[in-house]
């Protein structure tokens, strides 16, 4: 049978190894001798030396001045013993050594005795942790939804699912703007469905049929729809069909886009190209037939003339690929920075690669890749602790663009990742704008692979 003394060396053993785990720090507060015992692992935490007395003035002088109203009102009511709190509160620490402001977690308990018919508080013991790490991940996963909400809204993007078998689409008040519904609104499909344009509907049926029965799931169609003040506007529907173990539809994922300013600004614009084109192209036949009349027959050099022609053909080609050309190239090494830039704490990110050059219709599919796998990490990965690190590197192989995502010193992964819609947009959605992703849980961080097909 073991002895109470050989518990109680147990106990403490158990509670000096879970403390060194943690890592967190003890504090005790003997509050008739007025005097402060802070552990290392406290003293570490405050910037205060390992040797140095400690006092109630220095721990209100290392509590940032815009929180120690609130703590020192939580400390008076843990002391109450009518009320003896108990909660745990965060604050911010201005370090004694450094400056630096740190964010701490402290819980504390008072020990109270009787005295007469007077109950007062004795002692106040206490633990604090360091959280900064967390607290930073945390603001940044908060400026990056924030961030995702702004981009989705001026992109004037809805995503949405279908559930197949049973025809129910999960409403958002950004699925009902885009059909000029009000937010809260609750339509069905079969009502949703009534507001596109005739003939619209039965195109994208048919687009998403051969979808389920070819080797490609993935689709896309625009359409209009019908708003309530009787105006069309242009929509842009991309989704990916998920099948059953059976190969039936069992549902469909996809964001539906605004696009009809673009598709206005496009007609306009191809209208005005084309009508430069077709002027250019009838001034080069004026010339051409000019150089013809008055350098033919003799009249100049064969050699010549046919050279001069094959310049002009030169210049109509040109003129054809004037009209072709859509949009201005992006540095990807910016783009990545844009995105990345609300988790970015100096030694958490390695960027490598050439310059590369992209087209716009890449910049908002690899804009959400990253962007989801900064919030994965920032909430489960690398990002989630103040020791992870992420590497971020890209090259140009024979088969396309290649980038490489690589996430270290974060918390154990699980072998079998839970497929959220986080990971089905990554998997599933976006690559039909780019070519391909794949995500392995390795025993070092998440690493996600990402092939460019053609970026060119």
């Amino acid at each position: 049978m073991r002895r109470p003394t050989d518990k109680f060396r147990e106990d403490n053993l158990k509670l000096r190894l879970a403390l060194r785990a943690a890592p967190i720090g003890i504090w005790d507060w003997n509050l008739e001798t007025n005097e402060m015992n802070y552990s290392p692992r406290a003293r570490a935490i405050s910037g205060f030396s390992p040797d140095e007395p400690i006092t109630l003035e220095k721990v209100r002088a290392v509590t940032h001045p815009e929180d120690l109203p609130r703590t020192w009102k939580l400390a008076g009511m843990a002391l109450d013993p009518a009320i003896r709190n108990t909660d745990p509160y965060e604050y911010r620490i201005v370090r004694a050594d450094t400056g630096e402001v740190h964010w701490a977690l402290a819980h504390g308990e008072a020990v109270f005795q009787r005295v007469g018919d007077t109950v007062k508080a004795v002692r106040f013991l206490g633990t604090i942790q360091d959280i900064t790490g967390r607290k930073l991940a945390e603001n940044a996963l908060r400026e990056a939804e924030l961030r995702q909400r702004l981009a989705i809204d001026a992109a004037r993007m809805a995503v949405w699912e279908l559930d197949v078998p049973t025809d129910r689409l999960n409403v958002s008040p950004e699925l009902n703007r885009m059909f000029g519904l009000a937010a809260d609104s609750c339509p069905s499909v079969a009502e949703l469905r009534m507001l596109l344009a005739p003939g619209d509907l039965d195109r994208i049926m048919e687009i998403r049929a051969k979808a389920a029965m070819g080797t490609d799931p993935h689709f896309e169609a625009e359409f209009r729809c019908r708003l309530p003040d009787g105006s069309l506007r242009w929509r842009l529907l991309r989704a990916e069909i998920k099948t059953s173990p059976t190969g039936e539809p069992k549902r469909i994922i996809g964001v539906l886009m605004d696009i009809d300013e673009r598709k206005r600004a496009d007609e306009q614009k191809h209208l005005l190209l084309r009508e430069v084109h077709h002027r250019v192209k009838n001034s080069l036949a004026v010339i051409q037939a000019l150089a013809t009349q008055t350098f033919g027959r003799g009249a100049a050099d064969p050699d010549a003339l046919k050279s001069f022609l094959g310049r002009l053909a030169a210049l109509a080609k040109a003129a054809d690929l004037t009209v072709a050309q859509q949009g201005q190239p992006s540095g990807l090494m910016e783009l990545i920075r844009s995105v990345i830039e609300p988790f970015w704490s100096p030694n958490r990110f390695e960027l490598q690669g050439d310059a590369v050059r992209l087209p716009a219709r890449l910049n908002v599919p690899l804009a959400l890749v990253f962007n989801e796998l900064c919030s994965n990490a920032a909430k489960f990965g690398a990002l989630s602790n103040p020791n992870g690190t992420v590497g971020i590197r890209w090259e140009i192989t024979p088969t396309g663009l290649e980038l490489h995502w690589q996430e270290r010193g974060g918390p154990p992964v699980p072998p079998r990742l839970d497929h959220g819609f986080g990971l089905r947009l990554i998997l599933d959605v976006l690559p039909v704008e780019f070519g391909s992703a794949q995500i392995d849980p390795r025993l070092s961080g998440i690493s996600c692979h990402i092939l460019v097909a053609n970026p060119d």
